[in-house]
């Protein structure tokens, strides 16, 4: 209580309620006279409006006889300010009297927040009415602009920006932001390109956030023309610099990212919540938790935002003593336990557990549980979660059975079923369902995808490369979803001994759409440690001794008739590599090794994964598990792996 007192927060807020309760004395003291000055008037509307006390100034306002321009504008402000856009348009349809550029400028701004059939007809009628003399003025347009932005009227904007004849930062800043929130980053940037002026903060932020949006080519080379250019004081603008790290952190370049974030003298939520985002993005959960501590020892506020990446960091890690989420951490029993506990399940604990059984290879319990369900209280993630259980385990008949009684078949559950059908290769029924689909709904980019990994599984080529140049054609702005559907290609050809298509496909890549691919990561927790491995990894102290350790594995797979699939290997090799050394640096081999260096050694293994388990990693890990006879569970992208010490794998290679 005391640090607050002292606080020179603490000091201003009591000034400023002095200061209130003053003017409100004053108020009480006028005499009739003063009270009909309108200047007075306008001036009590603007201070009641900014204690936020709507009423008193609505008060006041309405016992004008004589309203003027700027009560009218004192009142726009205070209704936009107390987040009351609709009482804006409300009072601008009962005006009588001419107005000025302000207050117009002000209804752009209420428009522009309400953004609905009513507001949108009373900006577009109130421009066409306005004189060719308002367009001098660059506040107004600019508002106009922003408001066309948030209608998503491009042309429009696009119109009017032609028609400012002494642009400024503002007007340019405005119709970039038009671009970007129109998923145009590419216009943005030309657009920056013929700004002639020198920028200020604002477009350097608006700039940096399109170059991010993009992450191709174009956008790596302005970032590095442009960042050499900036003002040296430009770390302490907390928007910009926060904007910097974020094309930082999109661009894959961490490094300078954590650089930047290192110089910061003072850093609010956002500056770490940019980090903790573009952390989770590049699957480092550590270093996400470990920002999360440095926020409670700031004593920041946490948002919804950053809340949410930081649970979807733990659930990347997937290690019990971090994430209790149900089912997710492999421990099917401890969820069945949990959810035998509940009397009367809700809908939610139902899907959950379904979820678990599903991500576990337990495709029957999965559908014995939801028939359980009472069907007035089945919900369409009850059906996405029983028929993606089904398609995890080989159950297409089952899945067909669940999917052919359902009546409104969401765009989730025909994407589900999409998924089952591409797994067990069954192609041509997927793509009618794709087709059908798409006879009364616009195309479903999560659809293709499917369809594109159960083509990469089965080393469908022709099909690979069609689904691919379709995806490209429909869903040109997907940049991410491109990348991993172009290294999905790739690894077709890749698996097919194609190394010359292979380089061509990533040369494009890189020159379309960027350099952003997942690196492979796996993390497994050791004596209450977390530790973390990327494919021939030697950053950790014990390397020695894991290398070590895969050679002593590598030799006992060769002795039980494991061989080594080239198709898996998905680049050319290197200068002294063998498909073998390239397929045993793979993470989760790394991970696996690591466990077994330990004393004594385990019989029980949990490894998580990022990305989807390779077919000979998978293989190898089976008769890993008899060899040793060790229990291994291995969460990766898709499911979870529970390879039994009989050599089984729970998803019956249905991966």
């Amino acid at each position: 209580m005391k640090k607050l007192i002292e606080s020179q927060q603490y000091r201003q807020a009591l000034d400023l309620v002095n200061r209130q309760r003053s003017i409100i004395r004053i108020h009480q003291q006028l005499s009739l006279k003063a009270l009909e000055n309108p200047f007075i008037q306008a001036s009590l509307i603007h201070f009641y409006m900014q204690c936020h006390d709507v009423d008193q100034a609505h008060k006041i306002f309405s016992t004008i006889k004589n309203k003027t321009v700027s009560m009218y504008g004192a009142m726009f402000k205070g209704y936009i300010s107390n987040n009351m856009p609709g009482k804006v348009i409300e009072l601008f349809e009962k005006i009588s009297i001419e107005i000025n550029e302000v207050v117009i400028t002000m209804l752009f701004n209420a428009c522009a927040k309400l953004c609905n059939s009513h507001a949108i007809k009373i900006g577009r009628d109130t421009l066409n009415r306005l004189p060719t003399s308002f367009l001098r003025h660059p506040t107004l347009v600019t508002s106009a602009i922003d408001m066309f932005m948030k209608f998503g009227e491009i042309e429009s904007a696009e119109y009017l920006f032609s028609q400012i004849k002494q642009k400024t930062s503002y007007s340019y800043g405005a119709m970039m932001q038009v671009y970007l929130k129109n998923n145009l980053s590419e216009k943005a940037l030309d657009l920056f390109e013929k700004i002639l002026m020198k920028p200020n903060d604002v477009l350097y932020t608006i700039v940096y956030n399109a170059c991010a949006s993009l992450s191709n080519e174009k956008a790596i080379q302005l970032r590095k023309k442009i960042f050499d250019q900036m003002p040296k004081g430009y770390l302490n603008n907390i928007v910009l610099v926060t904007s910097v790290m974020h094309m930082f952190m999109k661009f894959g370049e961490i490094e300078i990212a954590e650089d930047l974030f290192s110089k910061i003298k003072q850093h609010s939520p956002y500056t770490y919540g940019v980090m903790i985002h573009g952390y989770k993005t590049h699957q480092d959960p550590q270093k996400c938790l470990s920002l999360f501590e440095q926020m409670k020892k700031e004593n920041l506020t946490i948002d919804e935002a950053i809340y949410v990446a930081l649970v979807g960091a733990c659930s990347q890690i997937g290690i019990r003593s971090i994430c209790q989420n149900i089912g997710k951490s492999g421990d099917i029993d401890q969820a069945k336990q949990i959810f035998q506990s509940i009397s009367q399940p809700e809908i939610i604990t139902y899907n959950s557990m379904i979820n678990a059984y599903a991500r576990n290879g337990m495709g029957y319990e999965a559908i014995n549980l939801y028939n359980k369900i009472p069907e007035n209280i089945r919900d369409k993630i009850s059906h996405i979660c029983v028929v993606n259980a089904c398609s995890h385990s080989g159950l297409i008949d089952q899945a067909q059975m669940v999917f052919n009684k359902i009546d409104k078949k969401s765009e989730e559950i025909v994407t589900t079923m999409i998924d089952c059908l591409s797994r067990m290769a069954m192609f041509d029924p997927a793509q009618k369902l794709i087709d059908d689909y798409e006879k009364s709904n616009s195309p479903y980019l999560i659809m293709y995808s499917a369809i594109l990994s159960g083509a990469r599984n089965h080393r469908h080529i022709a099909l690979s490369e069609k689904i691919f140049n379709r995806m490209r054609l429909l869903f040109p702005n997907e940049k991410s979803a491109l990348i991993s559907a172009s290294v999905l290609l790739s690894n077709t050809y890749s698996s097919l001994g194609d190394d010359q298509q292979v380089a061509a496909i990533r040369m494009d890549r890189i020159k379309e759409l960027g350099k952003n691919v997942k690196v492979g990561v796996s993390w497994t927790e050791v004596n209450g440690q977390l530790v973390r491995f990327q494919a021939h990894d030697r950053s950790h102290p014990q390397s020695d001794k894991i290398y070590a350790e895969l050679e002593r594995l590598s030799n006992e797979l060769r002795e039980h008739g494991h061989e080594y699939d080239s198709t898996w290997v998905t680049r050319p090799l290197k200068n002294e590599e063998t498909i073998e050394s390239v397929l045993c640096g793979h993470s989760e081999k790394l991970a696996i090794a690591f466990n077994f260096i330990q004393y004594p050694r385990p019989s029980f293994i949990q490894i998580t994964k990022n990305l989807r388990v390779f077919g000979d990693c998978h293989r190898a890990t089976k008769l890993i598990a008899k060899i040793r006879q060790c229990e291994i569970i291995v969460r990766d992208a898709n499911r979870i792996h529970h390879f039994h010490t009989n050599g089984q794998c729970s998803c019956q290679d249905h991966f």
